[in-house]
């Protein structure tokens, strides 16, 4: 809308480059996915003659409402330093804060059709699932689950489901490195392999055992990107811990938002460890 000199979209541009300089980085980067419009009244100013009043309202993401909320004064302040005043309208800052409305997206991947908020931690994971033909059926039917269940914010259900993945890719990852071993290791460090992590019915302990092999191999496993191989495989334990407090009467649970974290970081733990598996059982003597 034309009120001013300045546009709405330099106004918005100029407010996240003060904030950024000024170090309010979190507000500047609400700013920058939220929008800012002008709200001319009716009502004269009484300063010029003919002058009326002009506000102007953000609209924001939903999740950022109160953070907005209790700064609103100084983004006011902030707007009214930027605006450039006209004999038509005289700015009296930003007034209200209004919520954007969530762009959908329909994901449709064999018998799941699932709508989700578009460009969501889950609606990228999907997209990322359904184009990586490296990943199993059945790993793919438990990570759909756990983010449609995640993205319907049943939290129990979704962290179980992803807890399900990573036992399974846990039990991969240990075939693939006895395979290696059965090349690369001597005949005892194989027997032991199987005994201690093949054999193993409890997780917590094929991930022990299996985590200080792969410690001792830490230069092969950096060409697959594990740069930290404690900080990388604790990962791991974290989804087991979750899901166990899921899967029983314990009262704990996480939030939608630490699940997104989550679900995100493992994305991109899946994806060096399918390479690991790939390739440990092709490599040559």
């Amino acid at each position: 809308m034309n009120c001013s000199i300045v546009s709405e979209e330099r106004m918005l541009a100029t407010m996240i480059h003060v904030l950024k300089e000024d170090g309010e980085n979190e507000l500047a980067n609400i700013l920058s996915i939220s929008k800012f419009n002008f709200d001319p009244q009716w009502e004269f100013s009484g300063i010029v003659s003919n002058q009326r009043k002009l506000y102007s309202n953000l609209k924001i993401p939903c999740a950022f409402r109160s953070v907005v909320d209790s700064r609103l004064e100084e983004l006011s302040i902030l707007a009214c330093k930027i605006y450039e005043e006209n004999n038509s309208y005289y700015y009296c800052g930003i007034d209200t804060v209004g919520i954007l409305a969530i762009d959908l997206e329909e994901i449709d991947y064999e018998q799941y059709k699932i709508i989700v908020e578009a460009n969501s931690v889950f609606t990228s994971f999907m997209k990322y699932l359904i184009n990586n033909n490296e990943i199993s059926d059945t790993q793919k039917k438990y990570l759909f689950e756990a983010c449609q269940n995640g993205n319907n914010g049943n939290m129990l259900s979704a962290t179980v489901m992803l807890g399900c993945s990573a036992e399974l890719l846990l039990i991969d990852l240990s075939n693939a490195f006895n395979e290696y071993l059965k090349v690369h290791g001597s005949e005892n460090e194989q027997e032991r392999f199987e005994r201690d992590v093949i054999k193993t019915k409890i997780a917590s302990t094929r991930l022990n055992e299996l985590m200080k092999r792969i410690e001792v191999k830490s230069e092969l496993f950096a060409k697959y990107g594990f740069d930290n191989i404690k900080l990388n495989f604790n990962f791991l334990d974290i989804i087991r811990k979750v899901r166990n407090d899921s899967g029983h009467p314990t009262g704990n649970y996480i939030t939608k938002e630490q699940f997104e974290i989550m679900i995100g970081t493992y994305q991109g733990f899946l994806d060096k460890t399918i390479r690991a598996i790939n390739e440990l059982s092709k490599l040559k003597p």
